[in-house]
């Protein structure tokens, strides 16, 4: 918990300071800092997609799927 907390700080606190030129990053690096991120929340999207999918088509307890077919 205490890891998504600074994860989230950093990344909250990050783009003000390249924007003001506080931290001067190379171009490259601010680039695969997004690309990386674009891919991280895609692939939490397609998991969770692909968890969604896998429940309606089977579903946890076999009773579950008897009464929502009636």
């Amino acid at each position: 918990m205490i890891a998504v907390g600074a994860i989230a700080l950093l990344l909250l606190v990050l783009p003000a300071a390249v924007a003001v030129r506080v931290l001067a990053l190379p171009v490259e690096w601010v680039e695969a800092g997004i690309t990386f991120v674009a891919a991280v929340l895609g692939g939490v999207k397609l998991i969770a997609m692909a968890w969604a999918v896998s429940e309606r088509f089977f579903p946890a307890h076999p009773a579950r799927g008897v009464a929502a077919a009636d």
